[in-house]
């Protein structure tokens, strides 16, 4: 047999065990509840008496709380693209003359956008794009400059397909 105190503050009892497990389940009473055991001198809380604690409904452990990472920021696309199209402004002697100002554009732009968004990467991409841009055009103009002023010279080339 144990008394208990509610609530409210009130000692009640004495009941039985079979009925303080009624009220664990009907919520009436949880493990932070006083009881006293018949004849014993000092209270105790539901959690800590072996014969009610079994009863008490099993709480898992609160999950901590934790926030998912920051994004990583990662390059600028466009200033990728600039770089790419800077290196194919130099390796593809046919199309420079289109290749070329969209690296020098894309570079340009991509510088602007790494500007206002400082979390970013990607300024070596926009200006290695803008640098290729510039370089392609520099030599592939005085590559045509130099045609244009000495068409002899490709003349008298030897031709490696002729047989």
């Amino acid at each position: 047999m144990y008394k208990i105190i509610g609530a409210d503050q009130k000692e009640y009892g004495p009941v039985g065990a079979d009925q303080i497990r009624q009220w664990i389940a009907e919520g009436r009473v949880n493990g932070q509840t006083q009881v006293q055991a018949a004849g014993a001198a000092e209270w105790k809380s539901v959690a800590e008496v072996a014969e009610l604690a079994g009863a008490l409904p099993r709480t898992a452990a609160p999950m901590p709380v934790t926030m998912p990472p920051p994004p990583v920021p990662g390059a600028s696309q466009m200033a990728v693209w600039a770089m790419v199209a800077g290196i194919c402004s130099l390796l593809c002697c046919c199309a420079w003359w289109v290749v070329a100002p969209i690296a020098i554009v894309l570079g340009a732009v991509a510088l602007f956008q790494l500007k206002s968004h400082p979390e970013m990467t990607g300024h070596g991409f926009a200006i290695a794009g803008i640098v290729l841009g510039i370089v392609a055009i520099l030599i592939y103009g005085a590559l045509t400059v130099f045609y244009i002023c000495n068409p002899q010279y490709f003349e008298n080339l030897p031709n490696p397909f002729q047989q």
